[in-house]
């Protein structure tokens, strides 16, 4: 019987693989398969687990941060109005102070002008005495001026007596 190469090549391969089998190599490869099998499983459930935490997470914060950009609105739209008031207020302030400012400065220019006219009023007045007297003392002759002062003494007379 003639047995060709291919033939024994064969043989070979299922001698190969009986051997394999009875010393339980696939139920090994199998194993550690299922093994690394079971590992990608759990890493992917970690994952899903994680990335479901991290999506929660990223809620949480998103909800955050629209709940303090709000808050931050709210406190700047808050600081605006008290700007506002407090602009309206302090121009308020201002013109009344300008109010009371000028109102100072009229009674001071009232003053300035009542001391101007006593002052005008009080040279006029010595002035005028002066001018009178010169006018006086000379349309007064002698026996006037002697009749004046007797009849002054006779009044200081009258008055002590």
């Amino acid at each position: 019987m003639y047995i060709s190469d291919t033939f024994l090549v064969f043989i070979s391969l299922v001698i190969f693989v009986f051997i394999l089998i009875y010393i339980r190599v696939p139920y090994i490869v199998f194993s550690f398969l299922d093994a690394r099998a079971d590992s990608i499983r759990n890493d992917i459930f970690v994952a899903r687990r994680l990335r479901e935490e991290t999506e929660a997470v990223l809620i949480e914060h998103q909800r955050r941060f629209a709940q303090v950009k709000q808050e931050a609105s709210d406190i700047i739209l808050s600081a605006e109005r008290r700007v506002k008031i407090i602009e309206e207020e302090n121009q308020k302030k201002i013109e009344k102070i300008l109010y009371l400012r000028l109102l100072d400065l009229k009674r001071r220019m009232h003053l300035m002008e009542l001391d101007a006219f006593r002052f005008l009023y009080d040279k006029l007045s010595v002035f005028s005495i002066e001018i009178s007297k010169g006018i006086i003392s000379d349309n007064i002759n002698d026996d006037l001026n002697n009749d004046i002062f007797d009849k002054a003494i006779r009044d200081i007379d009258s008055r002590f007596n």
